[in-house]
């Protein structure tokens, strides 16, 4: 009886050693591992100074987290084999396998921020042809439609966002926008964003500059007739789209002018400056021819001649004459 209590106190004291042992094993572990999240989790929030090396720390910061994932695993060998021995406490840590987990998760959260806002900066910083404001608005834009925080947009994000912004594509147009922007890629980065709008933003000028140049060539009328168009050296062909695009004038005109057909050169140029005319979310048929004019406009340099456009016209009508209109 004696002998067999030994063996028994020896196993409890055994199992128990084992069991302390585990307990130990995993703390160690644990604790090594919370000290770790705590000194990356401290380092990415106290970056700062210049721009460029606070990018290359976080991404050094970043290259350190695949150990921990590595080490995670080992940790939840040591976890598993705590469960198997039944152990529910352990006096030497104050920190569970879900909790460490869950840390690692909030660590790579906040580097994977961290890097995606130092990247954007940077690509802001390039950007110098965007006001501060634009830069703003469309980071903003940007990150509220980035729904997985991976710094990019995919494509229903991305109509999303230019929806957002005022820009209403139809859908094929919409797809081909997409792929030109993201280059062929699953996704649009940030950088790619920012170009897109770029190039909206100059396309956007650019009207508003035609519209200034077609104020030129009215003259202080609110319409242009094909003698004026003539007259600023637009090429012919162009001229041709132009008044098939544009709407006629249908206010008061001048008394020289009542025998030419005129045309609205105010409502053709609303659309370009403002947001495009659309049917149930697509391009009306309207819209596009008159878009189609425009771009050909831009495209085949007449610009430059509209805008010297008094100097082409060889006279100015004088403000007085103005009076003539009914």
């Amino acid at each position: 009886m004696k002998a067999e209590r030994g063996r028994s106190q020896i196993i409890n004291e055994t199992i128990r050693d084992i069991k302390n042992a585990l307990r130990r094993s995993f703390a160690d572990k644990a604790n090594d591992f919370a000290l770790a999240l705590n000194t990356l989790s401290t380092s990415i929030s106290g970056l700062e100074g210049d721009i460029e090396d606070q990018l290359r720390h976080s991404r050094r910061i970043s290259e350190s987290l695949e150990p921990l994932d590595q080490y995670l695993g080992i940790i939840s060998c040591v976890d598993q084999q705590c469960e198997e021995a039944n152990i529910e406490e352990n006096d030497f840590t104050t920190y569970t396998y879900d909790e460490l987990e869950y840390e690692l998760s909030l660590v790579k959260s906040s580097v994977s921020k961290k890097l995606a806002f130092l990247e954007n900066q940077m690509v802001a910083r390039n950007m110098t042809n965007l006001t501060p404001i634009q830069l703003e608005e469309f980071e903003s834009v940007f990150r509220h439609f980035d729904k997985d925080g991976k710094n990019s947009l995919q494509e229903p994000e991305f109509s999303a966002a230019l929806a957002s912004l005022g820009l209403i594509y139809d859908e094929a147009e919409m797809h081909c926008k997409y792929l030109a922007t993201s280059e062929g890629r699953k996704s649009v980065s940030f950088e790619q964003f920012i170009r897109f709008m770029v190039d909206v933003t100059e396309d956007q000028n650019t009207a508003e500059q035609v519209f200034e140049s077609f104020k030129e060539v009215a003259d202080g009328k609110p319409y242009v007739t094909e003698l004026d168009l003539r007259l600023s050296l637009i090429p012919d062909d162009l001229i041709e789209d132009l008044v098939k695009s544009m709407p006629e004038h249908q206010g008061p005109d001048l008394q020289e002018d009542r025998d030419q057909r005129k045309y609205d050169y105010i409502s053709f140029m609303d659309s370009f400056m403002g947001n495009p005319g659309t049917v149930n979310g697509h391009l009306d048929s309207e819209h596009s021819v008159r878009r189609d004019s425009y771009n050909e406009l831009r495209r085949g340099g007449s610009l430059d001649s509209i805008g010297g456009m008094k100097e082409a016209l060889g006279h100015t009508r004088s403000q007085s004459s103005l009076e003539e209109m009914k």
